[in-house]
């Protein structure tokens, strides 16, 4: 039926594009939004994580606060006749400002009895401040007649405080309902919030609490006497500046308030603590927590005041919204394209095919109008009887000439047994007629196709004829070809595409191109249909039934549509290899059949992993780029402020590249650098970061290095020198040897004090300070950090220096028991030629760390001995025992038992009077090789002795496993033993566990008789310390025993 001029004009080759179109934004809107929610979603977990932080600094300040009242109502409980410049001198040495910040002050209000208010004033007037001054005008206000008393008595500091020193808390009804619930309760409380009268600004604040009771006497019943309270006075304001000033609170608006008591069932009106300037209202992200802070209830709020989220990670969603956007154009333009060839190339078909039947009819027709070639037969000889003019221009001869001729003369070989199996078949009569497409070859000797139509003709009188009715369908022929390479193009266009195309069409798969065969591994003959497809696709059934659901709603939704688009279903379909890949299936209605499209997801993440890669690493090394070194340093210094930790940025620059680069050319210099960031890579450990800054730079970032800068300056010294003397050695490049250094400036960092960029100048100027130290070398950015480096490598120089010059002495601290010398500690002593004596809290630790130590003990261990012989043969100091100290190192070294040995052995001491002192942790790495040691040392005599006993981790199991001789009380229990019951507990508890175990027991550091009687009493008979003597030279020593000893 002829197709009407609308129907032509209508452009229906652009419905697959539309649809395309559709299906793309539907998808890149999906994309859009689910990268929105995911990043609004990372936004408030940044945010919460921000002011969980900050409400956790703050109850750690609470806490410290509290321990701080703490030990103050130890102080008066132990003393409760505390005078007040005692007071003052304790809480001078807390330096409440530098280490509690938001303290104004820190008092002891007292309780005072109405009739005792005159006595107490007379008395509070005649106790002098710290600096001397008495309180001479000290006084109860406001004045009042009252049962009794709450008077602030005890107050530091005095500046900006003065008008509180006397006040009576009646008169501020927050403050006062503080002080009676911390007398009922006897724990810490908080007041409701007042102003502060002392304060010009920002006045709010509260008073935390904790009572004082003084114990009744020996002897005596009763309950404990109330004496006050101490507490501090708190300016919120400070407190929160103090915990921002940290590194908390960033980009976050707080606002505080006090909702009355912890434990009331229903909050009370609260009352504002603090509000930040960036007032809190309404936001669509807000978090609120509540603390319990002395006994009260503060609700904190907070709202973002600046975006948590990156530009780069706000503008995600657009990006890949766009870029699905920009896909989908490109693929509507490309299948719009290809339906309107396929629709061209089948609208010439049919026009050239119904050309051909209309002249097939007209031939008929006009058959006595030789409108086609016809020629009469000999069927049985297959000659030529008569023919029209028609069929003889069709084949270039005359008629006299193809009356001469069979028709087998100029028929195709290749076609000729189908022609005359037909005819004979017709001669059979199993056929009425025959119609086939043949080649016929002209005279000219070229080739003609023909339709060629043949039916019997019987005439009465003459031999069986058949009639040949032929038709040039040369130029048909030669339209079918073209239109075989036009779906051929059409074809190789479709498997070529990037995303996989098949067509469905009553459960059969009809068509499938080469990426889809690609995508699953199954062509056409292994999944011939739908089920057979899905099956394989999907091996789990449950998996297969849910996916399917999906599609075939997606399907039912599409015919309703009326573009005929089928949404996206996503899915993992297993390949024929085996490998999993997550797909979009989608896809258009087209009438009785559908075309589906699969889209491998994994290409586009692998393109995007590539792009993220090269946007985060050099190219050349392969290492992260400025950019990602920026974001790692930025995480450094986080962790750094939250954990205040040392960290180190490290700048490495080649020296003299730029000079290989030239002479021999950028492709030898890029060659060199990839080495260099080889070696680098195997000296930085792999949880740090090593980046390329550009050119010839590189930047090392370090991040947990200690909390003491020093030792992070010493550790990053460490490093640099291991990556100055990797990049010394020679490269060899193509068989040649390529020599270059380092310069290295370090900048060390602790919190979020500098910028990144800071660092980065201050590392950067650091390393062109050791390009002009002469190169190869490192140097520090803090001018006095660097000295601090430089003085200990100088100390551990002269150290050397000293041992080798005999600049060590030993000096003897004498030991006592029962009154009477009977041993000295040799302590080692270094008399420094310019500086004098060095302590050994100095030197020691720089010779465990230089390993120098071993050098030390030997020598120690050497002198001792050749004391020890030397007094042998005194009648009094013969009978000296020796305590030498044993480091953990020289210890454990493999050849420490012959080195006593052979120290003996040399001196020719007697080991009996030999004494190792060692201490609890070397004892815990490997016990057994400890054990065997001292017991092959005390099959000589050696006696040992466990230093510092009760400040390690000492088991029973072990200890009465070790041949000891003697326990010795570590002097730090020795000194508060009068003051601190616990340590008195310890001191009497190592005695006790010293004489269960058969061991003498000596007290290290006795400084005071009283402290020498207390363990006299306790049955710890043997001490040493400067109550009888400090360590002394050997000469005055000697005096010191003889003397002592009466000759």
């Amino acid at each position: 039926m002829p197709t009407s001029h609308a129907q032509r004009s209508f452009p229906w080759h652009w419905l697959p594009g539309a649809a395309v179109a559709l299906a793309g934004c539907a998808a890149s809107y999906a994309l859009y939004h689910q990268q929105q929610s995911s990043m609004q979603a990372i936004a408030r977990v940044r945010f919460e994580q921000e002011a969980r932080l900050f409400v956790e600094t703050l109850q750690r300040r609470m806490e410290s606060h509290a321990v701080l009242l703490q030990g103050m109502r130890g102080l008066l409980t132990v003393n409760p006749q505390l005078r007040r410049a005692d007071f003052e001198r304790v809480a001078r040495e807390l330096d409440l400002q530098h280490y509690h910040p938001g303290v104004k002050n820190i008092n002891f209000t007292r309780y005072v009895p109405g009739p005792r208010r005159a006595a107490f004033e007379e008395q509070a007037r005649s106790d002098p401040h710290l600096d001397g001054d008495l309180p001479r005008d000290f006084a109860i206000h406001p004045q009042a007649v009252l049962p009794d008393y709450f008077v602030v008595d005890y107050l530091w500091p005095q500046g900006g405080n003065s008008g509180l020193q006397g006040l009576e808390i009646h008169s501020q009804p927050a403050n006062l309902e503080a002080m009676r619930r911390a007398r009922d309760t006897g724990g810490l409380v908080a007041s409701a919030p007042f102003e502060l009268h002392q304060e010009t600004e920002h006045r709010t604040g509260v008073i935390i609490r904790m009572p004082v009771f003084a114990e009744p006497a020996a002897g005596q019943a009763g309950p404990a006497r109330f004496l006050g309270a101490v507490g501090v006075s708190l300016r919120i304001y400070d407190i929160v500046h103090a915990v921002r000033t940290a590194g908390n609170m960033q980009g976050l608006a707080l606002r505080m308030a006090d909702v009355g008591p912890f434990n009331s069932e229903e909050p009370a009106p609260p009352q504002s603590l603090f509000e930040s300037e960036t007032r809190v209202g309404t936001s669509a992200m807000e978090y609120e927590q509540s603390v319990r802070v002395g006994g009260r209830r503060w609700s904190l709020q907070f709202q973002p005041v600046v975006p948590f989220l990156s530009p780069q990670e706000s503008r995600l969603p657009w990006l890949l919204g766009s870029g699905g956007l920009l896909v989908t154009a490109l693929l509507t333009a490309l299948v719009s394209m290809l339906v309107l060839r396929r629709s061209q190339a089948l609208d010439h078909a049919k026009e050239t095919d119904t050309a051909l039947r209309e002249s097939e009819a007209r031939l008929r027709a006009v058959f006595n109008q030789a409108a086609v070639g016809i020629a009469q037969t000999d069927s049985r000889t297959g000659r030529l009887v008569r023919m029209n003019q028609k069929f003889c221009d069709l084949l270039g001869y005359s008629a006299q000439e193809l009356q001469q001729m069979r028709f087998q003369d100029f028929s195709e070989p290749s076609d000729l047994a189908a022609d005359l199996e037909q005819l004979q078949r017709m001669l059979a009569g199993e056929l009425s007629e025959y119609r086939m497409e043949k080649r016929y070859r002209r005279k000219d000797g070229s080739e003609v196709w023909v339709d060629l139509m043949v039916s019997p003709l019987r005439l009465e009188g003459q031999p069986e004829h058949h009639l040949a009715v032929v038709q040039d369908i040369s130029k048909r022929k030669h339209m079918e070809q073209v239109l075989r390479q036009s779906e051929e193009h059409l074809r190789n266009i479709l498997n070529h595409m990037p995303v996989g195309v098949n067509q469905v069409q009553d459960g059969k798969i009809v068509f499938r191109n080469d990426r889809h065969v690609q995508i699953c591994g199954y062509d056409i003959r292994e999944a011939p249909d739908v089920d057979t497809w899905w099956r394989l696709v999907m091996p789990d059934a449950h998996q297969r039934e849910h996916a399917r659901e999906a599609w075939l709603a997606a399907c039912t939704a599409a015919v309703k549509n009326p573009d005929g688009a089928i949404r996206t279903v996503e899915c993992v379909i297993t390949a024929k290899s085996g490998v999993r890949r997550a797909v979009e299936l989608s896809g258009m209605i087209l009438g009785d059949s559908h075309i589906v499209t699969m889209v491998d997801q994994s290409q586009r993440k692998a393109a995007e992993e590539e792009v993220r890669y090269l946007a985060y690493n050099d190219p050349l090394t392969g290492l992260p780029n400025r950019r990602l070194l920026l974001d790692r340093l930025e995480q450094a210094l986080a962790m750094s402020a939250r954990h205040q930790l040392c960290g180190a940025v490290m700048m490495l620059d080649l020296d003299n590249f730029k000079t290989i680069n030239e002479t021999q050319g950028p492709d030898m210099g890029d060659r060199l650098l990839r080495e260099v960031a080889r070696r680098l890579r195997d000296c930085v450990p792999e949880d740090e970061t090593l980046a390329r800054h550009g050119g010839d730079e590189f930047v090392v970032v370090l991040k947990d290095l200690g909390a003491d800068p020093q030792e992070a300056a010493n550790r990053a010294e460490e490093m640099g020198q291991t990556i100055l003397a990797a990049i010394r050695a020679p490269f060899d490049i193509d068989g040649q040897q390529h020599h270059t250094a380092l310069s290295v400036g370090i900048a060390i960092f602790r919190g979020v004090r500098e910028s990144a960029d800071e660092l980065l100048k201050r590392s950067d100027l650091a390393m062109y300070e050791a390009k002009a130290a002469g190169r190869d070398t490192l140097r520090f950015f803090d001018p006095q950090m660097q000295a601090a480096v430089s003085e200990r490598a100088a100390l551990e120089a002269d150290l050397r220096a000293g041992l080798d010059a005999g600049q060590l002495e030993l000096f003897y601290q004498p030991k006592v028991d029962q009154g009477r010398i009977t041993g000295a500690e040799a302590l080692v002593r270094w008399r420094h030629p310019d500086r004098g004596f060095i302590s050994p809290a100095e030197f020691i630790p720089l010779a465990e760390e230089s390993g120098l130590i071993l050098r030390v003990g030997e020598w120690v261990m050497r002198s001792a001995c050749a004391q020890l012989a030397q007094w042998s043969a005194h009648p009094v100091l013969g009978e000296l025992t020796v305590a030498v100290n044993v480091s953990p190192r020289q210890f454990h070294e493999g050849s420490f038992v012959p080195q006593v040995l052979e120290a003996l052995a040399a001196s020719g001491a007697d080991a009996r009077r030999l004494r190792l002192e060692l201490t609890e942790g070397m004892l815990l790495q490997d016990v057994e090789d400890t054990i065997a040691k001292m017991v092959q040392l005390r099959g000589y005599g050696v006696g040992f002795s466990l230093d510092d006993f009760g400040t390690g981790y000492s088991s029973l199991a072990y200890l009465k496993r070790l041949p000891l001789h003697e326990l010795k009380i570590d002097k730090s229990f020795v000194r508060d033993v009068l003051t601190d019951p616990n340590d008195a507990v310890i001191a009497r508890t190592i005695v006790a566990l010293g004489t269960s175990l058969g061991l003498r027991v000596v007290a290290e550091g006795v400084e005071t008789e009283a402290q020498r009687a207390f363990l006299e009493r306790n049955g710890c008979h043997a001490w040493q310390g400067y109550l009888l003597s400090p360590p002394l030279q050997a000469a005055a020593f000697e005096a010191l025993v003889l003397k002592r000893a009466g000759v």
